[in-house]
């Protein structure tokens, strides 16, 4: 009977989880977050600073291959959100709760260093193009260079071996994903788009996914509170550094002059 019991209790919790969690049930456990293996060192400090704000105790990440292993883990409730670098794509909230956005990612372009063929974005017309999912569509792409051919890649390394064989002439990723490899790749300065980056809930996460949004705008708002109260205190005399102070005066002195050489000329 008591073991009859404690599988009920099993079965309870894992429906629940699968249907979303609500905050009492996350607060008593671990706020559990799917991260992209790739990404997971760099989201590491967003999430723990939004799970303190959310007032969770503590996280835990799942790391995942690839965008469609993630999505899995989500709608199959082994997870409460993903925090993976996601781009914003209207065709995501056919599937899942949607985050406001919490940062924005450069989409850039890349080619081999060793490449002396390639040297404007114009060059990429015609030509076979492979891209990394997570951060941009072969849509976008096309968008952009009409009569190109988008290959999709798994990961960098992927896209890398990709340009290596010639089956490829350039990557179409994220900019701080393609500065990881900056010795083996050049990158074009041109900014092709800006995308905003979501968090992924399931689609019966409404609580979880509005509490996010609200300690999202709340940390937006703490933060341009800072910046305003470190810009009043560095326009604040009382603040300036010696040096500073000198060069302020010189100047005045020097304003005055032309003032008074002004009205001479006037008069």
């Amino acid at each position: 009977m008591r073991l009859f019991a404690t599988v009920l209790v099993v079965i309870i919790f894992m429906a629940s989880f699968s249907h979303g969690r609500n905050l009492a049930s996350i607060r008593r456990d671990a706020f559990t977050v799917g991260v992209s293996k790739a990404d997971s060192a760099a989201e590491y400090d967003f999430i723990s600073e939004i799970t303190a704000k959310m007032k969770f105790s503590r996280f835990r990440l799942v790391a995942f291959e690839n965008a469609n292993a993630g999505q899995r883990l989500l709608l199959d409730g082994k997870i409460d959100a993903i925090i993976a670098k996601i781009n914003y794509s209207p065709r995501l909230e056919n599937n899942f709760l949607v985050s406001d956005p919490y940062a924005k990612t450069e989409i850039a372009v890349a080619a081999l260093a060793e490449n002396n063929e390639i040297w404007t974005l114009a060059n990429l017309n015609e030509k076979t193009l492979t891209f990394l999912p997570k951060d941009v569509s072969s849509e976008q792409i096309q968008g952009f260079w009409q009569n190109s051919k988008p290959i999709a890649a798994q990961n960098l390394s992927d896209a890398i071996k990709f340009l290596q064989k010639g089956e490829a002439a350039a990557i179409i990723a994220n900019k701080q994903t393609l500065e990881a490899e900056n010795s083996t790749l050049k990158i074009f300065p041109n900014k092709l788009a800006e995308n905003d980056i979501v968090a992924l809930f399931a689609p019966k996460s409404k609580t979880l996914q509005e509490e996010f949004n609200k300690t999202l705008k709340k940390m937006g708002n703490e933060q341009f509170t800072m910046n305003n109260e470190k810009s009043s205190k560095s326009l604040n005399p009382e603040n300036l550094g010696p040096d500073n102070k000198v060069k302020i005066m010189r100047l005045i002195d020097e304003l005055k002059k032309e003032l008074e050489l002004l009205q001479k000329e006037l008069k």
